[in-house]
């Protein structure tokens, strides 16, 4: 009897050691071809099976392909579509029982090029998209390892993205929680770095950013890669009835006006708001510093302010602040990925 528990004990044990160290499931949906060339159209899973393969040889992960992910689908009566509207990735991923669903598209550009978008989202409902543009015949093998590479380092602890180096001699606009000494030594290390100091943000003893409110700017949308939460707006509504007066009226064309502004045209106003910040300090990129309440972690977003893009990301920089500001310089300068440091 003490045996049986004995080794029932331990078969429980092993289950759950099993558990906690569960590969991450990663599944695949199609890429559909926007070239309005059906030419092309058997590269829509061919696509996502190479990459799929590309990750499984480098990162410990579960994959499920597209001809899998069908298989599941049908058995919640729908198919695997072509293409999908945001919030509906998210259920997809859930019904897989996925921690990320891939999907996206690409298109043929002239002389012999391809530009591929990516889809990565997370069954918690954070939406990763980036582009990649490689030539159809001689690079076609490395644009595949390159965007299996992508993904991997934004799947790992640092939840890295980055599209190339910044040069020393940029000129950064720093936009950060912290203030005082501390602020000072982050632009002093900016500056002895090599790079160049854009004023947006005083330098003031008691800083009213605080970790919560800079919190908001981890999710940034750009012109090809972007960050975001995904909502459904099926779920937002404004009521109004014969009870509604004029006071109310007013206030409901003001929050709509809002919506419209600084959502339905986000991108307009984003880009409104980047080009007076250019042309006011001269700068090359937007660099947020969102620094945890204790100081000993941070996390970076980086806009170039021309092409209006979302270029770095990265989270969970450990160490003091001395520390995390060489961590910064030294990826500004190297882009290496930590996997292959």
């Amino acid at each position: 009897m003490k045996l049986s528990r004995v080794a029932t004990s331990c078969i429980m044990t092993c289950l759950l050691a099993a558990a906690a160290e569960a590969a991450p499931v990663m599944a695949f949906g199609y890429l559909a071809n926007k070239s309005k060339d059906g030419n092309y159209d058997y590269l829509e899973t061919i696509f996502p099976n190479s990459f799929a393969g590309s990750i499984q040889n480098i990162f410990w992960v579960d994959v499920i392909k597209p001809i899998r992910v069908n298989r599941i689908m049908k058995k919640y009566n729908l198919r695997l579509e072509k293409e999908y509207r945001p919030y509906e990735l998210v259920d997809i991923a859930r019904k897989l029982s996925a921690d990320y669903f891939i999907n996206g598209n690409f298109i043929i550009l002239p002389k012999d090029r391809i530009r591929i978008n990516i889809n990565l989202c997370s069954s918690g409902g954070r939406l990763f998209t980036f582009s990649n543009t490689g030539r159809m015949e001689a690079e076609i093998f490395k644009l595949v390892d390159r965007i299996a590479n992508i993904i991997i380092d934004f799947m790992s602890k640092e939840k890295l993205f980055m599209s190339g180096i910044i040069p020393g001699g940029s000129k950064i606009g720093i936009f950060t929680n912290l203030s005082g000494e501390d602020l000072n030594y982050l632009y002093y290390s900016f500056l002895s770095g090599g790079y160049r100091i854009a004023g947006i943000q005083a330098n003031s003893l008691n800083n009213n950013l605080s970790t919560d409110m800079i919190e908001s700017f981890k999710y940034m949308s750009g012109s090809e890669n972007s960050y975001q939460t995904i909502t459904d707006l099926r779920s937002a509504g404004f009521r109004y009835g014969t009870w509604a007066g004029p006071g109310y009226i007013t206030e409901l064309n003001y929050i709509k006006k809002i919506y419209r502004i600084y959502d339905q045209n986000y991108f307009d106003a984003k880009a409104a708001i980047l080009n007076k910040m250019s042309a006011a300090h001269d700068m090359d990129k937007i660099l947020v510093i969102g620094f945890n309440n204790l100081k000993t972690g941070a996390w970076i977003r980086c806009l170039d302010v021309r092409s209006k893009d979302l270029i770095w990301m990265q989270s969970d920089i450990a160490g003091s602040i001395p520390e995390i500001c060489s961590k910064i310089i030294k990826r500004m300068s190297s882009g290496i990925s930590p996997r292959r440091e």
